[in-house]
């Protein structure tokens, strides 16, 4: 595996996240959707994308989905305007599920494909 730069991964959920008064939304570019066993949608994104620390969040759950803008609220307020496709690479799509599964929801299938196919998105 050949990385641009020595990286260190840190994980954090919703608790960690700014406040929504400070960041309302957030703009993502590195994402999957996964389902808990309860049947909730969560995203799992990277944060500070290019520093050398990056990080790897669990959002609270999705409330509301906006086709229009391809955006998602989570049950916090806070939207998710979604750059692109859900992440395909696979060392960023494994982080990613590492990171879920360290954050408690190991349990979750990923619903990535399938989500931005029914928001008909491409």
């Amino acid at each position: 595996m050949n990385l641009p730069h020595p990286m260190s991964l840190t994980f954090a959920n919703e608790r960690d996240a700014s406040d929504i008064e400070t960041q309302p939304r957030v703009l993502v570019h590195s994402w999957r959707l996964i389902r808990t066993r309860t049947g909730t949608l969560h995203l799992v994104t990277f944060r500070d994308v290019g520093d050398e620390q990056e990080t790897v969040c669990v959002t609270s759950a999705i409330s509301a989905v906006e086709r229009g803008r391809v955006a998602v609220t989570t049950s916090s307020g806070r939207m998710y305007e979604l750059a692109g496709p859900a992440e395909e690479r696979e060392i960023e799509r494994e982080m990613l599920r590492a990171g879920a599964v360290r954050l408690g929801m190991g349990g979750a299938v990923d619903v990535s494909v399938l989500a931005w196919d029914l928001v008909g998105l491409d």
